[in-house]
């Protein structure tokens, strides 16, 4: 039996459980009749559900409400099926008339935080499409605007909807008006094509044809669907998505979730798609039950994880809650990262005001002791910013890395004069005394 946990615990199992649903990368939501019930639409099987309103208004005609949600049943007399005209009229008003509740929000988050591989509806009440999302209908033409091809689908209606009526006879579709006005088409009226068809063999001469009468597109008991192909495709395809892993690693919880609202799982349909997408990967697969009533015994044992006793809005608002944490907590790690980077990149920049005063100080006067006709060198090298000449054209590196290099200035030489003082003076003694001959050349200098 499935892991029982109460809505109203506050133990951390609980909200370890929610964390991780809160924390899942593909999130796949099955959803009952239960989720719509605040919405103003009735469920089907409670004490006040739709089941026991029809039984009470027409119990002469039908023994239980369910017979005329019965395909064997229901169009077994003209009386039974204008009974269900009547109330497939009277829900479509009512389905026209609601509006989107707290779960229907909490789908379209999932699909605004690009989460939500699909979400599988059995409600035909259509308000997953008030809520925004993408709704996969089989009766749009590729040329409506409204068409949605099933690979971008957000949502999949599993017994129809009540958006179109279509002919039992030759499967025309049209819309089904929201409003009860007498040129709207409504349930149980005849086809139009059907009826066309019939006045053009007619005015032939010819025999009339058999007209149908327009029905809504919902799937009822001990009837075929007629789109079964084409949803068990999508159902595959998620069951493969759901079993692809995105990383290489291995990770310690559940990357998928299957969460289960507000359905009793007593459609033979459900049942099998909710084993089919658990059991696609049960190693990374986490699969939730959420219901206000406990239905999963020994029979699901293995196949759901978890079964969440309370009201589906509340679990939902929960998530909702953890979302907004970890929002908060992301927002502000990018914060600490970003201020962190500011500083370190702040941290290695040279100081520009620094090498300016450096650059600055004016160059120093050469020694008295200087040698004549060689040029000065300050020993402080690193502080110069030059480069020695015997390391030009080399590979190794100046002593001190800049952004800038201050070029050397060279040191101006003497005047010739003060050079040729030494000789004058020595070539003065040695004529004095005889010794030495004057050359031309010297004497011009002299």
């Amino acid at each position: 039996m499935p892991e029982t946990l109460t809505l109203c615990d506050q133990g951390d199992e609980l909200t370890d459980l929610i964390k991780r649903v809160a924390a899942a990368r593909r999130v796949v939501v099955v959803t009952g009749a239960g989720i719509s019930v605040n919405c103003g639409i009735p469920d089907f099987r409670s004490s006040t559900g739709l089941f026991q309103q029809i039984r009470a208004a027409h119990g002469d005609v039908v023994s239980s409400g369910r017979d005329l949600f019965d395909a064997s049943v229901v169009f077994r007399s003209a009386q039974t099926a204008d009974v269900f005209y009547h109330w497939m009229t009277h829900l479509r008003h009512q389905c026209a008339g609601a509006q989107p509740g707290a779960v229907h929000r909490f789908i379209r988050q999932l699909a605004d935080r690009g989460t939500l591989l699909r979400s599988y509806t059995q409600n035909i009440d259509g308000l997953e499409r008030k809520a925004g999302l993408s709704v996969w209908d089989p009766y749009s033409a590729k040329g409506d605007p409204e068409h949605v091809p099933w690979q971008v689908a957000q949502s999949v209606p599993l017994h129809g909807s009540m958006e179109h009526l279509s002919c039992q006879l030759c499967s025309s579709s049209y819309h089904f008006s929201e409003q009860s006005s007498e040129s709207a088409i409504r349930a149980g009226d005849e086809c139009p094509d059907c009826q066309a068809r019939s006045q053009v063999r007619e005015a032939c001469g010819r025999r009339s044809l058999a007209t149908g009468k327009l029905r809504p597109t919902v799937v009822l008991y001990e009837e075929p669907h007629p789109h079964c192909e084409d949803i068990a495709k999508i159902i595959s395809h998620d069951a493969r998505a759901l079993g692809t892993r995105r990383s290489s690693g291995v990770s310690k919880q559940p990357q998928d979730v299957v969460l289960v609202f507000g359905t009793t799982l007593k459609v033979p349909g459900c049942r099998q798609l909710v084993r089919k997408l658990a059991t696609a990967s049960p190693e990374t697969t986490l699969t939730v039950f959420v219901n206000n009533e406990p239905v999963c015994g020994k029979s699901w044992d293995g196949i759901v994880d978890y079964q969440v006793i309370g009201n589906v809005e509340d679990w939902c608002a929960r998530v909702e809650r953890k979302w907004s944490v970890q929002t908060k907590i992301t927002q502000w790690t990018k914060t600490r990262k970003n201020s962190a980077s500011v500083a370190s990149s702040s941290k290695g920049k040279p100081k520009v005001v620094a090498v300016i005063e450096k650059e600055n100080v004016p160059a120093a006067d050469p020694p008295s002791n200087a040698i004549p006709g060689k040029q000065t060198v300050s020993k402080k090298r690193k502080n110069t910013g030059c480069v020695d000449s015997s390391t030009e054209g080399s590979d190794s590196e100046p002593i001190r890395k800049r952004k800038r290099q201050r070029p050397c200035t060279p040191i101006a030489p003497p005047p010739v004069s003060e050079l040729l003082l030494p000789i004058r003076r020595s070539l003065r003694i040695a004529t004095q005394q005889n010794h030495v001959y004057c050359h031309s050349p010297v004497s011009i200098c002299i």
